[in-house]
């Protein structure tokens, strides 16, 4: 067994434990309840994914907390419309949140098909952000054919006079119009020329505000305060 030379030598150590394990229980305490926010960016302009999923947000309390935008999942291929996309899309009306609409592009079903459905759901208010296409959950986006019938859809979209955006790597930009924007889901800031947008977590957390406490979709906006503000609106912060 070790012998300690200086009497304070031990009780220094225990104290230095307790110290330690003080600060350990803090920080896991106080971590959690803090926004997660970009990290090496110093971008500032936030905002979540809502659906049916993450029901009773209040969004005065999302808008409180620095959120500015929320993106409302809407349809999903041909048949798919989330339950509450129409309750927030209502309730957003009273905060000064801006928002935009999700559609989960399918392989399974046709452009022609998917673009009716998505108007006849939305009644083509889809919001000031733009219109965002995503890969529907088991869709094969690895094959080409999947970006070049997005692209299709994106076109008709663009018609329409809307202003779409894709989450995807920006590959396959080709695929699209030139007016299309992309949103990267890389785990750095992307490039501003490239990237209007970032999903920079899909592990987010939202201080105080219940429903919001982990696993949440969340953006930033990719360029200054004020091309958001000309773009999109008022800031919350």
């Amino acid at each position: 067994m070790p012998h300690f030379r200086h009497r304070s030598t031990l009780p220094l150590i225990i104290v230095s434990l307790f110290f330690v394990i003080g600060a350990l229980l803090f920080a896991y305490r106080t971590l959690p309840k803090r926004t997660t926010l970009p990290t090496g960016s110093n971008l500032s302009v936030i905002g979540v994914k809502l659906d049916q999923y993450r029901a009773s947000v209040d969004l005065h309390k999302l808008q409180a907390a620095g959120v500015s935008f929320v993106y409302l999942r809407a349809t999903q291929g041909k048949s798919y419309f989330d339950d509450d996309y129409e309750r927030y899309r209502s309730q957003i009306q009273g905060t000064n949140l801006a928002f935009g609409s999700v559609l989960y592009f399918s392989d399974e079903s046709s452009v022609r098909a998917q673009y009716k459905y998505f108007n006849k759901k939305t009644a083509n208010n889809t919001g000031s952000l733009p219109i965002l296409l995503e890969a529907a959950p088991g869709s094969d986006s690895n094959k080409l054919t999947f970006w070049n019938h997005m692209g299709q859809l994106a076109k008709l979209f663009l018609k329409d006079g809307k202003s779409v955006m894709v989450q995807g790597d920006i590959k396959y930009k080709k695929y699209f119009p030139a007016a299309t924007k992309f949103m990267s889901t890389a785990s750095q800031a992307p490039d501003k020329l490239q990237y209007s947008f970032w999903r920079y977590t899909n592990k987010g957390h939202i201080k105080n505000v219940k429903a919001m406490e982990y696993d949440v979709e969340m953006y930033a906006y990719n360029g200054t305060m004020g091309q958001y503000k000309q773009l999109y609106g008022d800031l919350t912060q």
